[in-house]
């Protein structure tokens, strides 16, 4: 048998109420004068002595009770109930150098055994050997859940080895099955130097050292940035949109990003030939792809094959996007901004909290459980709770 929420069990300590309530009721009383007690002999008087259990049946159906409700919080799975498969391990593994030394045993391990392992890719490759490592290949969140989409089915135990930076919240959340085991490692070893930008009226955007964007006319002098900015002036942006909602919220999500953060946007709603962009934001399909461009292409279904340019598989509106309508959608997009101009050269691990938040299961465990298990125990509390009160009112106790 197995319990799904274990700490409910706790509550079948209040059984203690029941039993103190029934032996402070039987407490001894006060002695109250009364006329034809004078005819009473002493002698003929008994003490009593101990402790008198009386309405014993009582006080057992009302510590049954309290045990019963505890036992139904706590949904008890009866696994021999259910014919459960034998359940497969997957291994999914970031392609890194640091990562592989860190969990080399457990994945040679699992070489050994047969289990199957993968690189992480939009199309995950099987692994033949730790050694033969892709080189040149970027991680990033849409990849990652492309990977895990992939290999995700019924009955399996997926094993994520990832690197614990900022990267791995560049997306609001990783979608990931019921079972599965994270494997992260914090590579220290990160760069000191950081980038930052510099916006009209010699304002500068760089990240600070509790690793929040920030905008000011002088840099934090107890971080070492770089001798020269990565970009001047003004971000142009264009926003490329045929749905007219899509482009009026994208809008809305970079006007916020600027009123918070003082960023300066130069934004275009048709294409400018003369214009290099330094962000464009659209449904369609780049013609041609510029390195220093970050493209944001809503509403298709492709896999990333370069960094700068993210696909999202449904249009940034509220009626189809969780993004858009849990108003995440500017965090999104300022994460994307920050990754772009490589601001966050300090890759700070997350906080176990972060990465709580961050990864979300796909279904409830106890999905496919049976039902009768506590339909039965529910039925039982309710026969308990009815014979209590048909004892307790008969003897008014």
């Amino acid at each position: 048998m197995e319990l799904l929420q274990p700490w409910m069990m706790w509550g079948a300590g209040a059984v203690v109420i029941p039993v103190i309530i029934h032996f402070w009721h039987q407490k001894k009383g006060q002695t109250l004068a009364w006329a034809a007690t004078r005819w009473l002999q002493e002698k003929d008087q008994q003490q009593q002595r101990g402790i008198k259990l009386d309405n014993l049946l009582l006080l057992i159906l009302r510590c049954l009770l309290v045990i019963v409700l505890a036992f139904l919080l706590s949904q008890p799975v009866i696994n021999w109930l259910v014919n459960s498969p034998a359940v497969q391990k997957i291994h999914l593994v970031q392609p890194d150098k640091f990562l592989l030394d860190n969990f080399r045993f457990e994945l040679e391990d699992a070489m050994k055994k047969g289990e199957p392992i993968y690189w992480i890719n939009a199309s995950p490759e099987p692994v033949k050997s730790l050694e033969e490592r892709p080189d040149g290949r970027t991680v990033i969140s849409t990849t990652l859940q492309s990977s895990i989409n992939a290999l995700s089915k019924d009955h399996t135990e997926l094993n994520l080895y990832l690197l614990n930076d900022q990267r791995l919240a560049y997306a609001p959340f990783i979608r990931v099955p019921a079972t599965y085991k994270l494997h992260l490692a914090a590579n220290s070893k990160s760069e000191f130097v950081r980038n930052y930008l510099e916006l009209p009226a010699g304002k500068k955007v760089f990240v600070n050292p509790f690793n929040q964007l920030t905008t000011s006319l002088a840099l934090d002098k107890t971080v070492p940035f770089q001798s020269a900015p990565v970009h001047q002036g003004p971000i142009k942006v264009l926003l490329d949109f045929r749905n007219a909602l899509e482009q009026q919220t994208v809008l809305a999500a970079l006007n916020a990003l600027s009123e918070v953060y003082s960023l300066v946007f130069r934004i275009d709603k048709k294409p400018d030939s003369d214009n290099n962009y330094d962000w464009i934001l659209t449904d369609r399909e780049p013609e041609k792809i510029l390195s220093q461009t970050l493209y944001v292409v809503s509403g298709k279904l492709k896999l990333p094959t370069v960094s700068n340019v993210i696909y999202t598989d449904e249009p940034l509106i509220p009626q189809a996007a969780e993004i858009v309508k849990s108003g995440q959608l500017p965090e999104w997009l300022g994460e994307l901004f920050i990754r772009h101009f490589k601001l966050d050269a300090n890759l700070f691990p997350l906080s176990q909290k972060q990465i709580d938040r961050l990864f979300i299961t796909t279904a409830d465990p106890d999905a496919n459980q049976p039902e009768g298990i506590r339909n039965a125990l529910f039925l039982l509390l309710i026969m308990l709770a009815g014979v209590e009160r048909w004892i307790a009112l008969r003897k008014n106790a």
